[in-house]
């Protein structure tokens, strides 16, 4: 197995925030089962108050014996097959991660 880092951009226009409750449900399933070890929003800069604001993509840590198949799972999420996604252009790269911290997943 190998360890992916993927990072995948939303599409200009597009708004995730209806969709954010479906994706956001996936992500403890994939976790217990292995393949995601990361997942989160990026963003395109901090507001005013200095925090995150307008989602630009995702990135995700994920494991999976090949590239193609890191490929897939992300393309089965809600927001690459509604569109928001740009899967086309998905960045994805053969990761070695040298420290993880914990993060407790969202509830």
């Amino acid at each position: 197995m190998v360890e992916w880092l993927a990072i995948v951009y939303d599409k200009p226009g597009t708004d995730r925030t209806e969709l954010r409750p479906l994706h956001l449900k996936d992500i403890p399933p994939a976790v217990e089962s292995g393949i995601v070890t990361n997942a989160g929003a990026i963003y395109h800069g901090l507001d005013f108050e200095g925090k995150p604001s307008e989602f630009a993509g995702s990135a995700f840590n994920l494991v999976a014996d090949t590239k193609e198949e890191a490929l897939e799972f992300l393309k089965k999420d809600v927001y690459a097959e509604s569109g928001i996604w740009d899967v086309d252009n998905i960045l994805i790269f053969p990761y070695g991660c040298a420290y993880r911290k914990g993060k407790d997943l969202p509830k």
